[in-house]
């Protein structure tokens, strides 16, 4: 169910606490065990966040299959209570905004429930299946995407207030490059891949990769690149580590030298790594990885994100990963 639908517009908005969870790799969904979120004067869900990564377009996510998740709904009150499910972009309903680095879902009936209401006795909590799934289309690659997953109360007879909450989900689509795809990808920013495999830490010192950035908008813009330290790409606001990754250890280890300047690249980068690019047009970013020697690399490898902030402050990101084989001598 995508909105609410004949419904009062008597919520309280609850003050519960929506901790993000982190991923553990699953098949291609990346998910987590959720600890419990804190109890909103009766009511609380949990996972209160969630990280989804690596979703491929087409494909249908049963993130209880995939993750062993399900949407769990704790009634507090000694009543029985009569809750409603559904889906909404994050900019529309709580407090209407959106993570760094994150757009709305292109549509909230993307994100789903095996039902759209369920009914909780007192003092007990009850689960339901969640589901995912982004249309086969090649725009729908290398996007970052936030969902609001809306719990609300059903009024009873005599009552005059419901309690709502709205945990945000978190989906980055699977990664591809531009010459895997037909077509820009989605949004005024395009990135691709939004996810640059680095290579495996062996012998060799230093590696890289790349990926484009697409300005897909009708005007030029300026963007502004940054190796973010520990995940924070501006206003204090942190992107989360993928599953089973760690921060690269300093951010200085990673280049974007400037790019080689092409004639039929329509930009300019006089104050690298600030550049501006015409409208509907793309630019390569080369990323350069250099190890210093005796450094060890964990096991389970590393990854940094390359934040790219257009002037007028929307903000895109990269990860750059990291295999983890290399131990410094």
């Amino acid at each position: 169910m995508t909105g609410w639908q004949g419904v009062k517009k008597s919520f309280v908005l609850s003050s519960a606490v929506l901790a993000l969870i982190l991923s553990v790799p699953v098949g291609v969904v990346l998910a987590a065990d959720a600890p419990a979120v804190p109890p909103a004067i009766g009511l609380s869900v949990e996972p209160g966040g969630l990280l989804i990564q690596g979703v491929e377009p087409g494909q249908v996510y049963d993130l209880e299959e995939k993750t062993g998740i399900l949407l769990t709904i704790h009634n507090r009150d000694r009543s029985d209570h009569t809750y409603m499910l559904a889906t909404f972009r994050p900019s529309e309903v709580g407090n209407r905004r959106l993570p760094l680095g994150y757009e709305d879902i292109g549509d909230p009936a993307w994100f789903w429930f095996e039902q759209s209401e369920v009914r909780v006795p007192g003092q007990e909590s009850a689960q339901v299946r969640m589901y995912l799934r982004v249309p086969d289309d090649d725009r729908y690659w290398n996007q970052h995407w936030s969902v609001s997953v809306g719990v609300a109360g059903k009024a009873e007879p005599g009552e005059t207030l419901t309690l709502a909450v709205y945990p945000r989900f978190e989906i980055e689509t699977a990664a591809a490059g531009r010459a895997e795809l037909s077509l820009r990808p989605a949004g005024e920013t395009g990135l691709c891949p939004t996810v640059v495999d680095l290579g495996e830490a062996g012998e060799e010192q230093t590696l890289g990769g790349e990926f484009m950035l697409c300005n897909n908008d009708e005007k030029t813009h300026r963007y502004r690149l940054a190796v973010a330290k520990d995940g924070d790409i501006g206003e204090g606001k942190q992107v989360f580590p993928s599953g089973g990754s760690t921060w690269i250890s300093d951010p200085a280890w990673i280049a974007l030298p400037r790019p080689r300047l092409r004639p039929d690249t329509r930009w300019s980068g006089r104050e690298w790594p600030t550049l501006w690019l015409a409208r509907r047009s793309h630019v390569p970013i080369p990323v350069v990885l250099k190890i210093p020697a005796g450094i060890s690399v964990p096991e389970g490898g590393g990854e940094a994100i390359i934040s790219v902030e257009r002037e007028d402050g929307e903000t895109s990101f990269v990860r750059a990963r990291l295999s983890g084989s290399h131990h410094g001598e």
